[in-house]
C-alpha cells in the first residue's frame, strides 16, 4: 500500500478572543458583482443604498458607496453585456431585425475618426408602425430624452394617436445631441417613410416650444403644457392661468380675439407676451382641421418617455431591443383588448360623445332648410351657431377640429331624429382600431444566433 500523508487534530482551542472584522480587503467589487447579478437580473434600477444595506444584513460588512456602485456596474456588464462591447455588433443586430421585420428601416450613421468607425447615429421605423400608421389620424407628438448609459446621447421619438386616443409608437433614434441638425435628419428620415412631403402634407406636429420643428407644409402645434410652464415663471397666478387657458381653448378666431382684449384689460405684459407667439401654434381658434384632433399637449410622446425611463440606463442594444419589445407587445395587447369593446365606437370617443350629449338641453335648435340648422343658447344671448350636418361644420369649429359632433350639431341631429353615430368618421370606429394592430412586429433571435456581418467594428462614440 503506498504512504500517504495523514494528520490527526488532537486539541481544539474553540475560544475566539477577536472581534469581527467589518472591512476585508479580500472582499472587493469584482467578488461582490458576482453575488449581485441576480438581484441586478431582477431588479435593474436597484439603488447602491439597497445593495449596502443587502450586503450589511447578509454579511455584516460595511462597504462604501463607490464599492456598491462598482459592484453594481459589474454585474450590469455580465447581466446586460458591456456598453462598449454592443457598439461592435450594431449592425448584426440591424441584420437581424431587418431580417425579421422586412420592410422596417434602420439607418447606422458613422463618424469616420483617425481610421476608425465611431456610432453617431441610429434611426429605426418598423414596417408594422408605418403600416398602422396609415389608418391613424395624421399628427404625431416628437419629443427628446437623454440617455443615462456610459456614453451618454438623446433618444428622439416620434408618437401617434391610434383610434381610442391611446399613444402609438412610430419611430425612434438615438443622436449624439437635441438640436436643429439631428432633429432635421430624424423627422426627414420619418418624412420619407410615411410616404414623402406630398403623402405628408396633411400631417400635423406636436411638440414643446424650443425644438421649434418647422418643416414647409405641415403645421406645427406647440405643447401648452410646457408653454404655460415658462408663461408662469414671468407671470404667476391662478387668475393670469385661466385667461391663457380660456384662450388657449377658443376654438374660432372671434372667441379667441374676445377672451386677448380680456387679458389686455388685465395685464399689458401678458398680452404682449401672448401676441408674439401666433395663434396657430397654442390656440384652437387657428387649429387645421386635416387632423380631427384638438389636443393642446403633447402627452403621448412624455407617457412613452416615461415608459423608457430605465431602459435608457442600459447598453445600446439592450435599450433598442427593450424598446422594440415593448412596442411589440403593445401591437398584442391591443390585438386583443378589442374584443372588450362593447360598442362600433371606441370607448374614449364613445365617452366624448356622451359628454357632448348631455349639453344639448342648454341648445334650441331652429331648422332652415334640409339639413341646415341655426342653434341658440336658451339663456346666453348671443351665443348662435350655424350647423351643416351633411357637410359635417358647426361654426363654433368643435365638430371640424375634433371629428365629434359638438353639442349644437346633437341638438340638430335629435330635431331631425337621426342617429348621431351614423355621423362619426371611420377613424373612430372599432373596425379601424382592429385594422391598425392587426400588423405583426416578430421577435427575433438572441445575439447569440445573429449573423456575423461584414461591416467593420463600431466603435462608442
Amino acid at each position: 500500500m503506498e504512504a500517504i500523508d495523514t494528520w490527526q487534530l488532537r486539541t481544539v482551542v474553540d475560544g475566539h478572543r477577536c472581534s469581527r472584522e467589518h472591512k476585508l480587503g479580500l472582499f472587493n467589487a469584482k467578488w461582490l458583482s458576482k453575488k449581485l447579478e441576480k438581484t441586478v437580473r431582477e431588479n435593474p434600477a436597484v439603488k447602491g443604498v439597497d445593495i449596502r444595506e443587502k450586503i450589511s444584513r447578509k454579511w455584516n460588512i460595511a462597504i462604501s458607496k463607490n464599492m456598491a456602485y462598482r459592484a453594481k456596474a459589474h454585474a450590469s456588464d455580465e447581466v446586460e453585456g458591456s456598453f462598449a462591447m454592443q457598439y461592435r455588433r450594431i449592425y448584426d443586430y440591424a441584420h437581424e431585425l431587418l431580417a425579421r421585420n422586412p420592410g422596417s428601416t434602420i439607418k447606422v450613421k458613422l463618424q469616420e475618426n483617425d481610421q476608425m468607425r465611431v456610432f453617431e447615429r441610429l434611426y429605426a421605423c418598423l414596417k408594422a408602425c408605418k403600416d398602422s400608421f396609415l389608418l391613424c389620424r395624421p399628427i404625431i407628438g416628437v419629443d427628446g430624452a437623454f440617455l443615462k448609459g456610459r456614453y451618454g446621447g438623446e433618444l428622439l421619438t416620434a408618437v401617434a394617436r391610434d383610434e381610442n386616443d391611446q399613444m402609438m409608437p412610430l419611430a425612434y433614434a438615438v443622436v449624439e445631441v437635441e438640436n436643429k441638425e439631428t432633429w432635421t435628419w430624424f423627422m426627414e428620415l420619418l418624412i420619407e417613410d410615411l410616404g414623402g412631403p406630398e403623402m405628408c402634407s396633411s400631417l400635423t406636429l406636436i411638440s414643446d416650444q424650443q425644438k421649434r420643428i418647422l418643416l414647409p407644409g405641415i403645421a406645427h402645434r406647440y405643447c401648452v403644457r410646457h408653454l404655460y410652464a415658462n408663461f408662469r415663471k414671468k407671470f404667476p397666478g391662478k387668475n393670469l392661468k385661466k385667461l391663457m387657458w380660456r384662450a388657449t381653448l377658443a376654438t374660432h378666431p372671434q372667441k379667441w380675439e374676445s377672451e386677448m382684449r380680456s387679458i389686455r384689460e388685465v395685464n399689458l405684459d401678458v398680452f404682449c407676451h401672448l401676441i408674439a407667439i401666433a395663434p396657430r401654434f397654442w390656440s384652437r381658434s387657428r387649429f387645421t382641421t386635416t387632423a380631427q384632433c384638438d389636443t393642446l399637449v403633447n402627452n403621448m410622446s412624455e407617457a412613452f418617455n416615461s415608459v423608457l425611463v430605465h431602459t435608457r440606463t442600459k447598453p445600446i442594444i439592450t435599450m433598442l431591443e427593450e424598446i422594440k419589445l415593448y412596442i411589440m407587445k403593445r401591437w398584442a395587447t391591443n390585438r386583443s383588448r378589442v374584443n372588450s369593446f362593447k360598442s362600433a365606437i371606441c370607448p374614449k370617443f364613445l365617452s366624448r360623445l356622451r359628454k357632448e350629449a348631455l349639453l344639448t338641453q342648454y341648445w334650441i335648435p331652429s331648422w332652415s332648410a334640409e339639413k341646415i340648422f341655426e342653434v341658440r343658447h336658451m339663456s346666453h344671448t348671443g351665443d348662435k351657431y350655424v350647423v351643416n350636418i351633411d357637410e359635417s361644420s358647426c361654426s363654433c369649429r368643435k365638430w371640424s377640429l375634433s371629428g365629434i359632433p359638438c353639442a349644437h350639431a346633437l341638438t340638430a341631429m335629435t330635431f331631425l331624429n337621426l342617429n348621431e353615430e351614423d355621423y362619426k368618421p371611420a377613424c373612430f370606429h372599432t373596425s379601424t382600431y382592429q385594422q391598425i394592430y392587426s400588423s405583426i412586429i416578430y421577435p427575433i433571435n438572441g445575439h447569440n444566433l445573429w449573423e456575423v456581418t461584414q461591416y467593420e467594428d463600431v466603435m462608442p462614440p
